[in-house]
């Protein structure tokens, strides 16, 4: 959740320096409509909670990543 927060905390500071995409803003709401569409794959395959989560984290990651590098 924390690294989560830590997403969001960047993608805002972004926008509020005006130094965000369009290509970034864009990933913002489409990666969301992405990501519950996967989770409910995994559910459909038998998955659980745990690897949602895990499926979360690896992509709040790679936002983390990407974002820390635009820096």
């Amino acid at each position: 959740m924390a690294d989560a927060l830590e997403v969001m905390e960047m993608r805002f500071r972004q926008m509020a320096a005006d130094n965000g995409t369009s290509h970034e803003m864009f990933l913002m709401v489409t990666e969301k409509f992405d990501a519950a569409s996967e989770a409910g794959s995994i559910f459909i395959r038998g998955g659980d909670c745990g690897q949602v989560l895990d499926h979360y984290r690896k992509i709040v990651a790679a936002n983390a990543e990407r974002l820390s590098a635009g820096r």
